[in-house]
């Protein structure tokens, strides 16, 4: 019996996790849509500024990893390469929220 009614239960679970919406989805009004952000000089110059300095450690980091043999020192150069993404992809999608703007 308990088998019977664990799977059932657990493919519910599974399914309402995944039923996960963001807030903006239910105040989502397409007659009142949200005003475009201004790029701001001030702001945009410095965060494209950071952008290509992140960028140009990513590309050395890409660099080292073709070039290293031992698997074991390519890993800590992919952990590398993920912390410079994970700092790189918030900048590079506010400025496409900028670019979009125009």
């Amino acid at each position: 019996m308990l088998p019977r009614l664990t799977l059932p239960l657990l493919i519910a679970a599974a399914v309402c996790g995944c039923s996960v919406a963001p807030r903006s989805a239910y105040t989502f009004d397409p007659t009142h849509p949200q005003a475009k952000p201004v790029a701001d000089a001030t702001r945009v110059a410095p965060l494209t500024e950071r952008v290509a300095q992140l960028q140009l450690q990513l590309d050395e980091v890409r660099l080292k990893i073709a070039a290293q043999t031992d698997s074991f020192e390519r890993l800590s150069l992919y952990a590398q390469e993920h912390r410079i993404h994970r700092r790189l992809a918030p900048l590079q999608r506010e400025l496409a929220l900028y670019a979009s703007a125009r």
